[in-house]
């Protein structure tokens, strides 16, 4: 225990006794008549905030062209010009920059290790919808970018998957994470619906109006999230079971935990000590920074689709088919990969899945080169992106968390997303050369070559790692 006055400690006293009451109350409500009934009702609010979340987060990759042909003036909407190609590196520098307000991530996310799950989820929820409203409003591409770096920080936290993790079944775990997002995803393709309703490429500025709508759905679920969930039956039991701890037991528990790198209640440089001395964790991060270099062609995918668009190759009419179909084939994959990383374990069904993203984020950037039909283009990146985020999910989130112990879970999880994504502020600074290097076609060949190159290097490094689908959450890292 670190020493404190005798003010400070009556009034942390004062903060833990009424957390213990909260907890306590939380712990000690009458349960539901069925506990598989509740696990039914969690999962739905759930997945609508994962709806909110995943359309918030692909909302910048899908409109970014948009917006660059508004706000910087691109003569014909044409995105192989000067003005495009200075607005988009304009726009990934900016991005690269963004990322180092994720420095700030992991000790947000480490928060939630000490005042709950629950409202960092109302938070995040309720911020994502903000960050969508302002980018509805922006008048000029500072704003917008103020908003999609509002959205950016708090997507990135996930909270709907710790609540998953620490509701559901153990072998289910994988299963219902993939469900929820399966369906969160099918519902991206409301973004191509609300382009094609709302965008007019003779109004540029008519782009505002695909923000509205998600904007208001997440300020809303996010405040009624208040009413309609409890905090994780995992954090109630881990944090009272601290909290009851007198002084002394505290300091011995911690003086205990330091001899192996932990904390009792998380924190970044407690995180990133244990991350360290752990062999799983730092062979994950290595795996997952190459990884990421691998997933710079998403933020650039409709960049490719506008210029296939320029070369005849595509029509406006197809480019909206594309931006419809793919979400289907995405939640589709996203569930199935769910389904193969219970059965087969998290490490083989993450080789199996980097493999598929080879084949299919060649079938895209072959697809959209030639002028294959839509429904080829838009499979190959609906199986690209199902695969590649879910090797995502389970390097980032999945197998970190079945990794670390419950007190500090969130704050390693925090932390490796951290260490991970600076291999994806890596793969900016590639896109931000190659888009002024290549043009034409070149472009889509550079972006389909340079994924499917880092993909195959980070499934070598997968195989060092080690298996974690039967992880006890409540015992992980005790032994």
């Amino acid at each position: 225990m670190k020493a404190e006055t005798a003010e400070k400690k009556a009034a942390r006293l004062v903060r833990e006794q009424k957390q213990r009451g909260r907890l306590l109350r939380e712990a000690n409500r009458k349960p539901w008549k069925s506990y598989l009934l509740y696990l039914v009702y969690l999962i739905v609010v759930l997945t609508v905030i994962y709806i909110v979340d995943e359309i918030a987060s692909a909302m910048n990759g899908t409109m970014q062209p948009l917006m660059i042909f508004d706000f910087f003036k691109v003569p014909g909407n044409n995105t192989d010009t000067a003005e495009y190609r200075n607005g988009a590196t304009l726009m990934m520098a900016l991005t690269m920059s963004m990322l180092l307000f994720m420095f700030l991530t992991p000790f947000y996310k480490a928060l939630a290790d000490r005042f709950g799950r629950k409202i960092f989820l109302v938070i995040n929820t309720t911020t994502m919808g903000l960050g969508l409203f302002i980018c509805f409003i922006a008048p000029h591409w500072a704003v917008y970018v103020l908003g999609i770096l509002i959205v950016q920080f708090v997507q990135t936290n996930d909270v709907q998957v710790i609540y998953i993790m620490e509701t559901a079944p153990e072998k289910h775990r994988a299963l219902l994470c993939n469900l929820t997002k399966a369906v969160a995803l099918i519902s991206v393709a409301l973004i191509g619906v609300l382009r094609n309703a709302f965008y007019d490429p003779a109004v540029p500025s008519s782009w505002h109006m695909v923000f509205l709508i998600p904007a208001i759905v997440g300020i809303t679920v996010g405040l009624l999230c208040i009413f309609l969930i409890h905090e994780t039956p995992v954090f109630v039991k881990n944090r009272l079971e601290y909290l009851e701890m007198s002084d002394q037991e505290r300091a011995a528990r911690a003086a205990k935990e330091k001899q192996k790198d932990s904390n009792a209640q998380g924190g970044v440089g407690a995180a990133l000590r244990y991350i360290m001395s752990s062999k799983q964790l730092r062979r994950l991060c290595l795996a997952g920074f190459v990884f990421m270099i691998a997933t710079g062609i998403t933020s650039q995918y409709s960049t490719i689709l506008e210029r296939g668009e320029d070369l005849g190759t595509l029509t406006e009419n197809s480019v909206d088919k594309v931006l419809i179909i793919y979400p289907f084939v995405w939640g589709v994959i996203t569930f199935v990969c769910g389904y193969l990383s219970d059965l087969l374990g998290r490490k083989k069904s993450s080789i199996l899945f980097n493999i598929a993203a080879v084949v299919s984020v060649m079938v895209f950037g072959l697809g959209v080169n030639l002028g294959w039909p839509v429904w080829v283009i838009a499979c190959g990146y609906g199986l690209y992106l199902g695969t590649l985020w879910s090797v995502s999910d389970t390097l980032c989130l999945v197998m970190p968390a079945e990794s670390s112990p419950t007190a500090m879970r969130a704050s390693v999880m925090g932390t490796t997303s951290l260490l991970i994504g600076i291999g994806m502020a890596l793969s900016q600074g590639i896109y931000m050369a190659a888009i002024n290097i290549f043009q034409g076609s070149s472009f889509a060949w550079f972006s389909m070559g340079i994924s499917a190159l880092f993909l195959i290097a980070s499934t070598f490094l997968l195989l060092r790692t080690s298996e974690t689908k039967d992880a006890n959450l409540y015992t992980v890292g005790d032994e």
